[in-house]
């Protein structure tokens, strides 16, 4: 398994070159995603470790999915991830491991989150399924509040104002589904 470092580093790059190959400015770029350029500089420069919510809107806006952003390269025909060999990285809404591969038409992330420890909002074209593997969870759907026990899921769209919460004395572990990263935002940044 590479280094934390290591993997932050390659994120960093390859939000870079993707914006450097497309001939974006981070202006524009923040227009597309609703993300402030000066966090998009950051992004890019590996001074700031992305939110789930942030990977899903930039590989939306590229075309792209969230394992191409954050995993290498794969250019085989079967994605297999085995257990305890998938890379962990962390950002800002916890540990989480990109379980879909580089060409998917959804994006898959297993996410363990703190205890207590509010995720970042998010908002994005498509859709959600999240399944609470392990724990307990508050799910924040516009103003609705739901708690989700483990073996718990929940199906919404997730153009609506949404975050997860896990329990204030203990970490919980949800799978996400998104379909977010196959959905073009507005004008998708060119190729």
């Amino acid at each position: 398994m590479a280094a934390v470092d290591d993997i932050d580093l390659r994120v960093s790059e390859r939000l870079r070159e993707l914006r450097d190959e497309r001939g974006i400015t981070l202006a524009a770029l923040a227009g597309q995603t609703g993300i402030s350029a000066p966090h998009l500089s950051r992004l890019e420069k590996g001074e700031r470790q992305p939110s789930i919510g942030a990977l899903l809107q930039l590989a939306r806006v590229y075309g792209v999915s969230v394992s191409r952003l954050v995993e290498e390269r794969d250019e085989d025909d079967l994605h297999l991830v085995r257990a305890g060999e998938a890379p962990v990285h962390v950002g800002q809404d916890g540990r989480y491991t990109v379980l879909s591969g580089p060409r998917a038409a959804i994006s898959v992330v297993r996410i363990e989150l703190a205890a207590g420890k509010p995720t970042t909002a998010a908002e994005h074209v498509g859709e959600e399924w999240l399944h609470v593997v392990s724990g307990t969870v508050r799910l924040t759907l516009d103003d609705r509040k739901e708690t989700l026990e483990t073996g718990d899921s929940a199906h919404f769209d997730s153009a609506r104002p949404h975050r997860l919460t896990a329990a204030r004395r203990r970490s919980a572990t949800v799978l996400i589904v998104s379909s977010a990263a196959t959905v073009p935002m507005r004008h998708p940044v060119p190729r």
